[in-house]
């Protein structure tokens, strides 16, 4: 793997394009073990949510709203448990006779082990990327624009398609093209040794164009989808507040009006909180890609931020999870846009006519009330003036 660099230039190469600049063992050991931790944790998360997607049949409900939903957070699921799997091996499996070996610790692979993990890495994270675009679509299409069961049935193969797929076939190129290589944290697609296409005197021994394909198939499908999810957020939001807007205008009392505006406002905070851990869990990863891409260098606060909080989006989806494990959240937002999808125009109008005739009657019955309280307070007046 060393390619047989004199031993001088080897070090040379070392420290000019290591963008850590050098590092003490202790902190070796820091990006090493830290990824573990969080790793162990989100895999427990996925296996919860295996068991309980599994062990209450929640696959095979073709007439229930929550079917397509769960689907959907399968797929994820399984995205996020081979990330977690690749994130918790940290740096066994980069090769041992590497030119970072002075900056590693723990490596006990070879290049095998470490283009498997490198495939892994970058399919989990495309898998992760489509799906939680996906089920941010499908909260966006039944929250704002009340698709049917039907409907969302429809586009649902496409959405497994396009993540199996995508995923798939950037991997598979990323490993025959050698772009698969080992560094300080792990393998992954960059160039070996780094920034060799941008270095002169410095020949890639792998993945002479690994930068070019890191553009292509990790960082802009990063930022789309993070683009993508934070727009379904946002529309879903201003549809959030059009309702309560509504159901405050045209309530029929007071109480019913503030229920209303609590169910909206809860059903939209535990719709957004899968998407919410999404964008979270991206920024320290998307940070040190661009840091790195633009200045060369990274910060090791940046990458244990990154070797912490990354593998633990399994973790986080099965606490948001575990608060809706029986899909109610789910059949409550179905329930509220099927009863709006439900009605008609004219029924809507009819309704509204109905609001104001109503609201218009109990005013006149409050206004006469009011009328008669006064002339009565007026009769007693006069009656006590005339006792004197």
């Amino acid at each position: 793997v060393n390619g047989n660099y004199p031993l001088g230039q080897e070090r040379l190469i070392t420290m000019t394009l290591t963008p850590f600049g050098g590092l003490t063992l202790t902190q070796q050991k820091a990006l090493a073990i830290c990824p573990k931790v969080g790793a162990l944790l989100s895999m427990g998360g996925t296996v919860y949510i295996f068991l309980k997607i599994f062990a209450s049949n929640r696959l095979n409900r073709p007439n229930r709203p929550e079917v397509v939903y769960n689907r959907l957070l399968l797929g994820l699921t399984i995205g996020d448990f081979a990330y977690a799997l690749v994130a918790f091996l940290s740096t066994w499996p980069v090769p041992k006779d590497t030119i970072y070996r002075d900056y590693i610790w723990g490596e006990a692979g070879n290049q095998t082990t470490c283009d498997i993990q490198g495939f892994f890495s970058l399919w989990a994270s495309l898998m992760a990327i489509v799906y939680m675009s996906s089920l941010s679509l499908y909260f966006l299409l039944i929250i704002r624009y009340k698709w049917a069961l039907e409907r969302l049935q429809k586009i649902e193969p496409y959405m497994h398609g396009l993540a199996w797929i995508f995923a798939s076939t950037a991997s598979v190129i990323c490993v025959s093209k050698d772009l698969t290589n080992p560094f300080i944290v792990g393998c992954g697609v960059q160039s070996y040794p780094l920034k060799c296409n941008s270095s002169k005197g410095v020949p890639c021994i792998r993945g002479e164009n690994a930068v070019i394909y890191q553009w292509i198939l990790v960082i802009t499908p990063t930022v789309v989808g993070l683009i993508f999810v934070s727009a379904c957020m946002i529309m879903m939001y201003a549809t959030v507040r059009t309702r309560q807007s509504a159901a405050a205008r045209f309530r029929r009392d007071g109480d019913t009006s503030e229920t209303v505006d609590e169910q909206i406002s809860e059903d939209f905070r535990r719709a957004w909180q899968f998407t919410g851990v999404y964008i979270f869990l991206s920024m320290p990863p998307l940070i040190a890609i661009f840091t790195f891409a633009i200045s060369g260098k990274e910060s090791f606060i940046i990458a244990m931020l990154r070797a912490i909080i990354a593998p633990m989006q399994g973790f986080f989806n099965a606490i948001v999870f575990s608060r809706d494990v029986e899909g109610e959240l789910i059949r409550s937002i179905w329930d509220a846009s099927y009863r709006t999808r439900a009605r008609t125009p004219a029924a809507q109008r009819r309704e509204t006519s109905q609001l104001s005739s109503s609201n218009l009657a109990r005013n006149q019955s409050i206004s006469q009330k009011n009328t008669s309280a006064s002339e009565n307070k007026n009769i007693g007046n006069s009656f006590v003036n005339v006792s004197e």
